[in-house]
């Protein structure tokens, strides 16, 4: 068997060097291959997919955060011959958490050697996939402020641009279009997810599973800050729906349609929708995994 390790060395924890000797270590006396390469630049993630994947690697493990599993996973989905792992170095690791893969690097081996695979769904939006979350509203504007910080990494700063963003957003008219019927609302956050969390822990969608051939929409709406701080534990304890002002939706596509330029996030990745129409359906048993 051939592996191929991808390692973004800008990712959340950087721990590149001692990762680096672990995988040598730990695979030093497996009977196979074992390539490690580092990414240099945007997509080039991707690149190095496809370069061990034309030389018969079939085994490609990201190491790093949702930002780099993505660009992997863009791949590689629709290829039945090709399976990710993922040794999880990221701010959030939301994608790891979803699949129960340890944040321990040891115990993160330990699930590659295994090499039990699964087929999970991915979701698609205008042509470009996700894997935990795309996220419309509040959620959106808080990854672009922090995409834009590239020294400060981790949670803290999510928690802090929150705050700080809470006091200047402004809802926005959102159209949901879901089995023939029209919705309207003026969210704080509107989410499609495949999985049931963010990044650290933060559980947006409990009901969702990442192989069950559906995707969520949650409508959280435009509460006062005193009653969303309040309530904020409800996102740490899988207890979300229950509040009055959460709605969900389950179907296997959605219609969302925005004012013009607005911004958007895939796995915490922002983009501009310049026309506000986001098109999203879900890809089923689309991408192995390594779990």
């Amino acid at each position: 068997m051939k592996y191929i390790f991808i390692i973004n060395p800008k990712s959340g924890v950087k721990l590149n060097k001692y990762i680096e000797k672990k995988i040598n270590d730990r695979f030093s006396k497996f009977e196979g291959e074992f390539k490690i390469e580092y990414t240099q630049y945007k997509k080039h993630a991707r690149e190095l997919a496809l370069k061990y994947y034309e030389k018969g690697y079939r085994n490609i493990i990201t190491v790093g955060g949702d930002g780099t599993i993505k660009e992997i996973a863009s791949f590689c989905v629709g290829k039945k011959d090709v399976a990710i792992g993922i040794i999880p170095c990221g701010s959030g690791n939301g994608f790891a958490r979803n699949l129960n893969i340890p944040l321990d690097i040891d115990k993160a081996i330990d699930i590659i050697f295994k090499n039990r695979v699964r087929k999970i769904d991915c979701g698609i939006v205008n042509g470009d996939i996700f894997l935990n979350t795309c996220g419309t509203g509040f959620d959106a504007k808080i990854a672009i402020l922090f995409n834009k910080n590239k020294r400060i990494r981790g949670l803290l700063p999510y928690f802090i641009n929150g705050i700080i963003l809470y006091f200047n957003f402004k809802p926005y008219k959102t159209e949901i279009y879901l089995d023939g019927e029209k919705k309207v609302f003026y969210p704080l956050i509107a989410t499609v997810s495949n999985g049931r969390q963010y990044g650290g822990g933060a559980v947006i969608s409990p009901n969702s599973y990442l192989d069950d051939g559906y995707i969520e929409l949650i409508v959280i709406e435009n509460v006062n800050f005193w009653k969303f701080l309040s309530n904020l534990k409800s996102l740490f304890d899988s207890s979300i729906l229950e509040k009055n002002f959460v709605k969900s939706f389950k179907s296997t596509n959605f219609r969302i349609v925005l004012p013009p330029q607005s911004i958007y996030h895939l796995d915490g990745e922002d983009y501009i929708t310049r026309d506000g129409v986001l098109n999203i359906s879900v890809l089923s048993k689309s991408l192995n995994v390594i779990s």
